[in-house]
């Protein structure tokens, strides 16, 4: 499924070097069409719900998937076990409602009060948690030697907090309850511990690597840790709410990746690039904005690399590849191109590998 070349530059990338060129992820549909699901007589309702929470179809829909796409430079057949981001929040008591293309787990928050709430664990007759548990394992059991089965996005844990709080109310509580919040997010911690050993310790039976919703292989333990709740948060509330909880979560994983969401969070780098374990940033402009590849985003990315951080990039705009390729250092860069068709790809191909260290 992955070269031997290509794991090695994957654990260049997390040792913030690079061997021979850039990594870089390359995958596009072979062209041939596969006929479209028949949702006739099921109502919008029952069309998302399917789509989401009938794992035989999703297992057929995403093998389809795979074996009519092509992989090139350092891409590699992976699947992605999609409930939502921060599916956790509906497995230790929370709530969840599917939607088209997502699930929302912050409509009907369980925390009404910070007198009495629920118990905060892992609730493992709870409906999501034995989703995520059975179609983790069905994949493992469809892909071995095929694919590889991606960790679920459990999530950030003051994002999570959120879900259960409500995120207006939370955004209140850390001026007026600010304890409170704190000794949340330390249940939390052990819980979102325990759900990813658990999950990992299912893909290790099945496959050599760990991978994410990030389409990243390493071979030992990691995550992307993520606080979108901080973009509403100044630089020192970060540096009081969401430190810490980052520090403690990468102490435990051998490798990490902060997902840097939105022009709100830019204000947090420097707060990132202080932590000692943090192997690289992700870089998300947020709608709206410049592509990844943009150059007005060269200076970030220069901070970020001379801070000590690798940088991991989702280019939308294949056209910007070969500039954005001359103005960073290859070492510990891993860039994917989204949404690209097989011609492109292949040219996108041609160019990476001439691009030599």
């Amino acid at each position: 499924m992955l070269s031997e070349a290509s794991k090695k530059r994957y654990s260049a990338f997390w040792q913030n070097e690079a061997t021979d060129r850039f990594l870089v992820y390359l995958s596009a549909p072979d062209g041939s069409k596969s006929p479209a699901p028949d949702f006739s007589g099921l109502t919008e309702d029952e069309v998302n719900w399917k789509v989401r929470m009938d794992f035989e179809f999703r297992v057929l829909r995403e093998k389809e998937r795979i074996l009519h796409t092509n992989y090139y430079c350092d891409g590699f057949p992976t699947i992605f076990t999609d409930f939502g981001p921060g599916s956790l929040a509906a497995c230790i008591g929370g709530n969840f409602q599917v939607a088209k293309d997502t699930v929302w787990f912050d409509r009907n928050p369980i925390i009404k009060n910070w007198d009495s709430y629920p118990e905060i664990k892992i609730y493992r007759n709870s409906e999501m948690w034995q989703a995520t548990d059975t179609y983790t394992k069905m994949l493992c059991e469809s892909g071995k030697g095929i694919f590889y089965t991606s960790i679920a996005d459990i999530g950030g844990t003051l994002d999570i907090a959120a879900s259960l709080r409500g995120t207006s109310e939370l955004l209140f509580d850390v001026y007026d309850n600010p304890e409170q919040v704190k000794e949340l997010v330390k249940k939390i911690q052990p819980v979102w511990k325990e759900a990813f050993f658990h999950l990992k310790s299912i893909t290790d039976s099945y496959q050599d690597g760990v991978t994410s919703w990030m389409p990243i292989w390493c071979e030992k333990a990691y995550f992307p840790l993520q606080c979108d709740f901080s973009a509403m948060l100044s630089a020192d509330m970060f540096e009081e709410f969401v430190l810490p909880d980052l520090i403690y979560q990468t102490e435990y994983l051998d490798h990490s990746i902060y997902h840097l969401d939105g022009p709100g969070e830019l204000q947090h780098v420097d707060h990132l690039l202080s932590i000692p374990r943090l192997n690289a940033i992700q870089w998300i402009p947020g709608a709206g904005n410049a592509d990844v590849a943009d150059e007005c985003w060269f200076e970030l990315y220069q901070k970020i690399q001379a801070g000590g951080k690798g940088l991991v990039l989702f280019v939308n705009r294949p056209e910007l590849l070969e500039n954005l390729l001359k103005h960073i250092s290859p070492k510990g860069v891993y860039i994917y191109v989204t949404d690209t068709d097989d011609y492109t790809a292949r040219q996108l191909k041609e160019l990476v590998e001439k691009t030599k260290i």
